[in-house]
């Protein structure tokens, strides 16, 4: 048997209308030829070609009339021999396709085997393998969409021609200084220090997306708070476009943080249904209420909802206080039941956008989907999302910094580019150049098998 060659079931929950099996490694084609016989005279001669024909089961009969399509090194995924099977999705089709493979000489693939075979042939740097994962685990259309340009390089890339650019400032002053009597150019300090600061700002505006990532790949928080019984869960519910939270005439009724996710506009959002904020309660609301204060501090956008048909209390001035500091839209609710002008005129005192609706009937709620898409952030800037690249860039950065600053106080270079070669490796290492191997194989570990 050739354990190199590795196989996985890559498709998604059975049963399905197709099943993907995989297999990848040196012998592939071997394994495949023995389960596998194409109708086609000219067999699996012609790369990367769809061909129909018959799969057999272990036992040697036929178990399916399939698809399979050959992948040839270097040109594949893992830049092995690889090879796909497409089969009916059944559970069982599925699982005595795979059976089949291992008779027949391949073994099971490990979580992220495919894709850890890729990275180590150089079909793609580490931090390009962490997008995979990315993209496979994505939740958000935003998250996908970021995910798809990590693994373009949108960030891989840069940072390497930065690493690239760093080296060779070391290199020529260590140039300069074996080959004094050579014609070569004179190191410039000055030139130096503007590089290195230049890959601080760089550096520090990857480190500072990795810091807002989590709205790109959860969504977007925003908070819909306010005193019980004002309609928040209605509202909720509303955006939503189902009875996401309960929703009662008792006031209370919501004792934690209650999240839905819904697209705006092409805005990924993650709606927050607090607790209402009232005083003197239980502790299971205590609690709540505790958490409605948190979930309002560490949102991105407050949706703040009042009874229009009522005159405000300290509890809704509570809520107010809550917004300072805050993107926030001051909402008036119950519509249907009239609104007072005094209310209206205090609200839009503090809030710079005031929107009537009812969350009963409707009335008012594309001015709220509005506001919510317009205040949103778009993000068009591709975003570090992993916490160990962020890690490493972050201590690249804070490493140029101090070489930078070295190098303005008038140090020595070979003193200053000790922190730049310092920053240059740790640059490598988001990259996956010199990384510990429990490190990389601990990315692996996120993978699903058949990826």
């Amino acid at each position: 048997m050739d354990h190199n060659v590795i196989a996985a079931y890559s498709g998604g929950a059975l049963p399905a209308a197709i099943g993907i099996v995989r297999l990848s490694g040196e012998g592939t084609l071997d394994v495949l030829s023995r389960i596998f016989h194409p109708r086609a005279r000219t067999g699996f001669s012609e790369r990367n070609k769809m061909l129909y024909g018959e799969l057999s089961a272990a036992d040697g009969r036929t178990l399916d009339l399939c698809m399979a399509c050959v992948f040839r090194a270097p040109h594949s995924y893992t830049g092995e021999d690889m090879a796909e099977l497409y089969t009916h999705g059944s559970e069982a089709v599925v699982a005595a396709a795979l059976r089949a493979c291992y008779a027949a000489g391949a073994r099971p693939a490990e979580a992220g085997e495919f894709t850890k075979r890729a990275y180590l042939n150089g079909k793609m740097n580490l931090n390009e393998a962490e997008a995979v994962a990315d993209l496979i685990y994505a939740r958000t259309e935003q998250g996908a969409k970021n995910a798809a340009a990590l693994l373009k390089g949108a960030v891989s890339g840069p940072l390497r021609d930065m690493r690239e650019s760093l080296l060779t400032l070391i290199s020529h002053f260590y140039a300069v200084c074996d080959y004094s009597d050579e014609d070569i150019e004179p190191f410039e300090y000055e030139q130096a220090r503007a590089r290195l600061t230049d890959c601080c700002a760089r550096l520090d505006e990857l480190y500072q997306g990795y810091l807002r990532s989590e709205s790109v790949t959860e969504g977007t928080p925003v908070a819909l708070i306010g005193r019980p019984n004002v309609g928040k869960s209605s509202l909720f519910n509303n955006v939503a476009g189902f009875d996401r939270a309960i929703v009662t005439a008792e006031a209370g009724t919501t004792r934690d943080v209650v999240d839905h996710r819904v697209t705006v506009a092409g805005r990924d959002l993650r709606l927050l249904d607090t607790a209402g904020l009232r005083q003197g309660v239980g502790e299971a609301e205590t609690l709540g209420v505790r958490r409605s204060v948190e979930a309002a501090r560490d949102a991105a956008l407050i949706v703040a909802v009042f009874d229009g048909s009522e005159k405000l209390t300290d509890e809704d001035r509570e809520v107010i206080s809550l917004t300072d500091g805050k993107t926030a839209v001051a909402v008036l609710n119950k519509c249907d039941l009239g609104v007072r002008d005094d209310v209206r005129e205090e609200l839009e005192a503090r809030f710079d956008d005031v929107l009537t609706l009812s969350a009963v009937t409707g009335e008012g709620r594309g001015a709220l989907l509005d506001w919510l898409a317009d205040h949103a952030p778009d993000f068009t800037q591709t975003l570090i999302t992993g916490r160990r690249q962020a890690e490493l860039i972050r201590q690249a950065r804070d490493a140029l910094t101090d070489a930078a600053r070295s190098a303005e106080a008038g140090m020595t270079a070979d003193a200053f580019l000790l922190d730049a070669e310092r920053g240059a490796n740790l640059i490598g290492q988001v990259l996956g150049e010199d990384v510990d191997i429990d490190i990389a194989q601990g990315i692996f570990d996120r993978f699903c098998v058949g990826k």
